[in-house]
């Protein structure tokens, strides 16, 4: 192929995605003229996207007023950026992890229900074999040193897999015994980039970066842990987070791009990858926050796995809605607050 070709090739590509702004997201993502005319009119649009029986994926967007360097700054001050109504409690972990980082954590009562009826095969909070034979002798204590006990027990296996993560990556995690069959973290997490091809498409390093085990450095990529509790569908979730931020430097793509990979999590979910990122902005277009999630989660097997996801969809799509509204207002409303 001549140069000339190729250079025509490349000034094609950046005219698609001038006239669409979501071409980053394709073939996964296509928002339609309706949803466009929605965007223009300040509404974000949130939308199911086709998934494989234990995947549930959603898309959201919303027009926005700033471009990639405040996303940026705002992931950076992650715990500002996400705390509120959906995250009550959130802090990024030291290097190393420390038991300190999650000091202000608690599990909810319900959490301490389920830890009382827990046992391998059969639990409400995802855990190793290991984890569980610590944590429900301690839950069964109804007195305030065995809740206290059990806190502290929970934080200290939560420290621990963060560690693990930063050597390791999930290669090694402990698999969750809380059905009959262990889930293999690692196993879970490359299935999920196996359907996420834009991004080995569009930046292979970033893709690399995700699977690599141990979750190494990189000049180009910048990376840390954080912890939360975030509520879905009212039900308290604590996780652990990866988040992978690269700037691509490349006119034909945005110009910042946030990963964020789930290392654990407590209820329903056994891996879980986002993708935030600022498209838009070229010749005078709008700029749009995009947020693309595609998660792996095991109450969708069994007998009653289609009404439990359309159950389960329908709370992600109303949740989610208000979640980008609330991302949005927070990164207009100017600089993060000074560390």
């Amino acid at each position: 192929m001549t140069l000339v070709a190729l250079g025509s090739m490349g000034l094609l590509a950046q005219r698609a995605l001038s006239t669409d702004p979501f071409e980053f997201f394709r073939p996964h993502v296509s928002v339609s003229a309706a949803e466009r005319a929605r965007l223009e009119a300040g509404q974000a649009i949130v939308k199911t996207l086709q998934a494989e029986s234990r995947e549930v994926a959603v898309f959201s967007a919303a027009r926005i007023a700033i471009d990639g360097d405040r996303l940026v700054a705002w992931v950076r001050r992650i715990q500002d950026l996400k705390r509120g109504k959906f995250v009550p409690a959130i802090g990024r972990f030291s290097e190393p992890p420390r038991l300190d980082d999650v000091s202000a954590l608690e599990l909810d009562k319900a959490d301490l229900d389920d830890l009382e009826k827990c046992r391998p095969g059969a639990c409400g909070l995802k855990l190793s074999e290991a984890e569980i034979g610590t944590l429900v002798p301690l839950a069964k204590r109804r007195t305030p040193d065995g809740q206290a006990a059990v806190q502290r027990a929970f934080r200290e296996a939560l420290v621990a897999r963060a560690a693990q993560y930063r050597t390791s990556g999930l290669a090694t995690a402990s698999r969750y015994t809380d059905h009959s069959t262990p889930v293999v973290l690692d196993r879970e997490f490359t299935a999920l980039m196996s359907h996420s091809g834009f991004i080995d498409e569009r930046l292979p390093g970033l893709a690399r970066s995700l699977v690599r085990s141990p979750p190494g450095p990189s000049h180009d990529l910048e990376s840390f842990l954080y912890w939360s509790k975030e509520l879905l569908g009212g039900r308290p979730i604590v996780s652990i987070t990866h988040v992978t931020i690269v700037r691509p430097g490349d006119v034909a793509l945005p110009t910042a791009v946030v990963a964020a990979k789930q290392v654990y999590a407590t209820p329903y979910m056994t891996g879980s990858l986002a993708v935030t990122t600022i498209v838009g902005g070229r010749d005078g277009t709008p700029h749009y926050l995009a947020y693309l999630n595609r998660s792996r989660v095991d109450v969708l097997d069994g007998l009653f796995g289609g009404l439990v996801r359309r159950v389960m969809e329908r709370r992600v799509r109303e949740d989610a809605a208000m979640v980008v509204d609330a991302v949005r207002q927070r990164l207009q409303s100017g600089e993060p607050p000074a560390s």
